[in-house]
């Protein structure tokens, strides 16, 4: 190589080097993406830029919904979380900056991500009304049962075609609710433990002494309502927990306000679960709490400060005297009491107002329905505390029949639109398709059932009218295996990051 070659080498290296300076001297923002192994379908952006900008996000939608959103501030700096990816998919995603003057600038960068879990089913979405469907993604408490009843948890969101945008890969308890911070608490052995939703742990509260099962509710001071037990007995104590350091505050011992004694109906196959609580919502207006006895076929109100019981939502066969002024009193017609429900809601809106699931176990002490000839449903009681009575306004589910009987597990949420999400969770039927009951009280055994479960919105009409339908089922006819779906929620994917 002569020596006009090697100089004329050396100079395009040196024009070459000034080009890649000046383009990075002057180009407007840089983006860096980090993926997370615990939520696949999230990543966080870090965008670092000359000037201070606002950030917007465009993630292109498979059915014309993209999901457009904006962050609060200028900065030159911005850690941006990239969620409702879909799975196994070339996911594009625009990323808009705008200057406090205005100046606007771009970047599309595309995100690849893997396949679903393959125990993950097939979502049948029918979308009735779509125009009435609530905003938000559906959360689902999702479970996968095998053929032989081995369990593993699903945790994931859903888009209204019931395409899943979200999935924690990890077992999770039966805790998993959003707060107001954006965050999920979810529950982690005895312990709650704070997530966002890249699946970073940002704090685990201590294990509580006595257990944590079923629900938790969060208070607008930040402090926690969870469910324990009571010493030395089972699943029948509510305790209240500093929001920040799980610290324990008080606690109720449900053998001091309710009759252990009483009669369980639903039975369940533990002799020591009398009351089994599975459900509570808190109601900062009067300073109470509600909770579900499933085994007592009760929803009681307790006042929080005092402890003492406020009233017995339930039917009223085999009440000790002494518990007959807090029974509320039935009036209007149709009037059906619940059994073996789940998941109280207090209404947002109008105090006295409660939904809730009615699984319908039974529906009787002495005259017990055959599955196949029950149901379940969502119900809406309005209660005049006053008065002591109790009107059923409300109720979706009876004319499905046995279709759904839900004998286990179950959720109904008021939606801010004012429609009301249901969570037929566990339907169980026989391989012939018939509904059958949980238990076998003969060979004190589970019965053999496939399980499914339909998530269905619906308007507060009388009658009600259906919007949104989710199915889940697994195909196999000769298989026990099945899916449950133990709570389902509508949540925005970015709660506290979106703009006003």
């Amino acid at each position: 190589m002569n020596k006009q070659v090697r100089i004329f080498i050396v100079i395009v290296c040196i024009a070459l080097l000034f080009l890649f300076l000046f383009l990075i001297l002057t180009r407007p923002f840089s983006v860096s993406i980090t993926r997370f192994e615990h939520s696949p379908l999230s990543a966080l952006a870090v965008l670092e830029s000359k000037e201070a900008t606002q950030v917007t996000l465009i993630i292109q939608g498979k059915n014309q919904n993209d999901l457009t959103v904006s962050f609060a501030g200028y900065d030159t700096y911005h850690e941006i979380p990239i969620l409702a990816l879909y799975p196994e998919s070339k996911n594009e995603v625009e990323i808009q900056l705008v200057t406090e003057e205005g100046r606007r600038y771009q970047k599309t960068v595309n995100i690849k991500t893997g396949a679903l879990p393959g125990n993950f089913p097939e979502i049948a979405s029918e979308r009735l009304l779509p125009g009435l469907i609530a905003e938000g993604f559906t959360f689902l408490h999702l479970g996968h049962y095998d053929a032989e009843g081995n369990y593993r948890a699903l945790p994931c969101a859903v888009d209204s075609y019931g395409t899943v945008r979200w999935y924690y890969q990890s077992d999770i308890g039966h805790v998993m609710k959003m707060t107001e911070q954006g965050t999920l608490l979810i529950q982690e052995g005895d312990s709650l433990v704070e997530m966002d939703l890249m699946g970073r742990k940002i704090r685990t509260l201590p294990p509580l002494m006595y257990g944590l099962h079923h629900d938790v509710a969060i208070m607008e001071n930040g402090n926690l309502l969870a469910l324990s037990t009571a010493p030395s007995s089972f699943e029948d104590g509510v305790v209240e927990l500093h929001g920040e350091t799980g610290e324990y505050l008080q606690g109720w011992d449900f053998r001091e306000i309710l009759a252990k004694d009483r009669p369980p109906q639903p039975r369940n196959l533990e002799p020591a679960d009398w009351l089994h609580l599975n459900g509570i919502d808190y109601d900062s207006r009067d300073d109470s709490f509600i909770v579900s006895g499933r085994d007592q076929s009760a929803v009681v109100k307790v006042d929080r400060q005092s402890g003492d019981l406020r009233w017995i939502l339930g039917n009223h066969e085999h009440w000790d005297e002494s518990y007959h002024p807090y029974l509320l009193q039935p009036e209007g017609i149709p009037f059906a009491w619940q059994w073996g429900q789940h998941a109280p809601m207090v209404h947002p809106d109008y105090p006295g107002r409660v939904l809730l699931y009615d699984n319908g176990n039974e529906r009787s002490y002495t005259d017990p329905l055959d599955p196949t000839e029950n149901y379940s449903r969502a119900v809406e009681f309005e209660i005049d505390e006053k008065a002591m009575t109790v009107r059923q306004v409300w109720e979706y589910g009876t004319k499905n029949g046995s279709s759904t009987f839900t004998p286990f597990i179950g959720d109904a949420n008021y939606l801010e639109n004012g429609n009301r999400l249901i969570c037929f969770g566990g339907i169980t039927k026989n391989l012939e398709g018939e509904a059958v009951e949980l238990f076998d009280f003969a060979n004190n055994s589970l019965n053999d059932m496939k399980i499914s479960a339909k998530v269905i919105e619906v308007t507060p009409d009388n009658p009600a009218k259906e919007v949104l339908i989710f199915s889940f089922n697994d195909p196999d006819p000769r298989s026990y295996a099945g899916y449950r779906v133990y709570q389902a929620e509508r949540y925005p994917l970015y709660h506290s990051f979106l703009l006003k």
